[in-house]
């Protein structure tokens, strides 16, 4: 992958911890997409860290979740404020365990957006966790609302609410998400060979249910980048392994999880795989994303486009017919 720095000072990190999260990844994520496209899907949006932070330079943004609480925080924020007021009402102080468990079984009976928030603002480590009936079981994390969080809150919120006309939510499995003709696709799933507080979301045939939607979604004229760890203590993924098995194209990521893992250091191959060649993508990229628009974009006005070099390259000496028709692009060979 070639060596495109991006600034994180000028990149916005969601107000909630998240197991997983790509903040720190994005100055080598932002180099992979394809800005050509106008719209932009995140599959399996998590904390909202990716499409928080590319939504400027597409005309729409999907962003999707399963978990949907904790989509609809993230819906709720770019509506309006009283979510902040709800949430800042039930979080406990940071002293008070019997609190925190009260909060904890309610949100068990009666979930809610701000409750989840609260959560994941007073748990151990700030990291959500679900059992495997999907009950909330993260323990007590001395941990509460700070002025720290206001201010992520306020820089987030400003950030969001510009683009609000052009940001969707969903919450819904990623098989049933309606996705726009010829979009970007970041695909970043649970990882089955890893541990994390939200896998009891992913079942044991998801990986192969979701590696015959990418091929499907590819066939439709797509551009998809999906993140997943290759190994992980020993561990492959199948995922993983089905895509690069299918010729999909490998940029490998310096990651490091370690301060979540639960045993231990582990090793961990950290790659995105793409289906277009990346390196004939794009002949230049800004280093920062306020060079690629000179700052945020305005309601109405059209997304920064990065200067094109050759179609994309696909896998299986699929060929593309059509950079960009009225409808879905189409390919020319045989499917994978």
């Amino acid at each position: 992958m070639p060596d495109l720095p991006v600034d994180l000072s000028g990149m916005v990190k969601p107000p909630f911890n998240y197991t997983g999260c790509k903040f720190k990844l994005l100055p080598q994520l932002i180099p992979l997409f394809d800005y050509e496209r106008d719209s932009f899907v995140d599959l399996f949006t998590g904390g909202g860290s990716v499409w928080c932070n590319l939504a400027p330079y597409y005309d729409r943004v999907i962003a999707n979740d399963i978990i949907g609480d904790l989509v609809d925080i993230q819906r709720l924020l770019l509506s309006g404020d009283g979510i902040v007021a709800e949430t800042q009402a039930l979080c406990v102080e940071k002293t008070d365990k019997a609190g925190y468990h009260a909060l904890r079984d309610d949100y068990n009976q009666r979930p809610s957006a701000a409750k989840l928030w609260a959560l994941m603002l007073c748990c151990n480590n700030n990291m959500m966790r679900f059992n495997a009936a999907r009950r909330f079981n993260q323990t007590f994390g001395r941990r509460s609302w700070n002025a720290s969080t206001t201010e992520k809150v306020a820089r987030y919120t400003s950030h969001i609410r510009s683009l609000e006309s052009r940001i969707a939510h969903m919450r819904e499995d990623f098989e049933a998400v309606p996705i726009p003709p010829g979009s970007m696709v970041y695909v970043d799933p649970p990882y089955s060979n890893t541990e994390a507080g939200y896998n009891s979301y992913w079942k044991k045939n998801d990986d192969v249910r979701l590696f015959a939607h990418l091929q499907h979604l590819t066939l439709e004229g797509h551009a998809i980048a999906v993140s997943g760890v290759r190994e992980h203590n020993g561990k492959r993924s199948p995922l993983i392994d089905m895509l690069e098995q299918a010729g999909w194209h490998v940029s490998k990521l310096e990651a490091d999880y370690n301060v979540v893992s639960k045993v231990g250091l582990k090793q961990t191959d950290e790659v995105v795989l793409t289906n277009y060649n990346v390196a004939c993508l794009v002949t230049h990229r800004p280093t920062t994303p306020a060079a690629m628009n000179g700052g945020r974009r305005s309601h109405g006005s059209a997304p920064t486009r990065l200067t094109a070099g050759p179609p994309p390259f696909l896998p299986k000496g699929q060929v593309l017919s059509s950079r960009r028709s009225p409808g879905f692009a189409h390919f020319k060979g045989s499917a994978t």
